[in-house]
């Protein structure tokens, strides 16, 4: 049985509307189920996550990694792929770090002060590094899809295959309908 190919709309387009949130580069290109099931999985990791450390540990700090690598937000790397969700923590960052006195958004997704840090560990002990993980874990997730919404879906042509002769078959590619 051969597979068709997906007809894929603009992939960069998709891509990008992959990253901004996740799985709407997938209903951009028609393909639902995927769409929906990036959204729904990569959204609910990434909230349980941000309620976990209640909504205090996505922020972005302007730091030089090399000069001060204590302070450098190194899992905002990563949070920052699940898209829209967080990126009002880069806004919030840059904002603060030319306007330290600003109060944009009313301070959402802005750094807290150390103590206000520290008070959530010992409240929530470690509720708040396992919300740190999985606002992450959806970031680096959301590459995946984004990945996929810019390649498309992967599915072996029969036409390369036989093309390509015995070396196909030693290398364990199987087809349906051949042995």
């Amino acid at each position: 049985m051969s597979q068709q190919p997906i007809p894929l709309r603009d992939p960069l387009r998709a891509a990008f509307l992959a990253w901004l949130i996740p799985g709407l580069g997938h209903f951009y290109q028609g393909r639902k189920g995927k769409a929906w099931l990036y959204a729904i999985c990569i959204l609910s990791i990434y909230f349980v996550g941000f309620a976990l450390g209640e909504g205090k540990i996505v922020y972005w700090r302007w730091v030089n990694p090399l000069s001060n690598p204590e302070k450098f937000s190194l899992y905002y790397i990563g949070q920052f792929f699940a898209g829209l969700p967080a990126l009002p923590a880069l806004i919030q960052g840059t904002i603060r770090h030319f306007r330290p006195d600003s109060n944009f958004l009313w301070g959402f997704m802005a750094e807290p002060p150390q103590n206000v840090i520290n008070g959530l560990h010992a409240r929530l002990g470690k509720l708040v590094d396992i919300g740190t993980i999985y606002t992450t874990a959806a970031g680096l997730l959301n590459v995946l899809a984004i990945y996929d919404a810019y390649e498309g879906p992967a599915y072996v042509d029969e036409a390369e295959v036989a093309e390509a002769g015995p070396t196909a078959a030693t290398a364990g590619v199987k087809v349906e309908g051949t042995v």
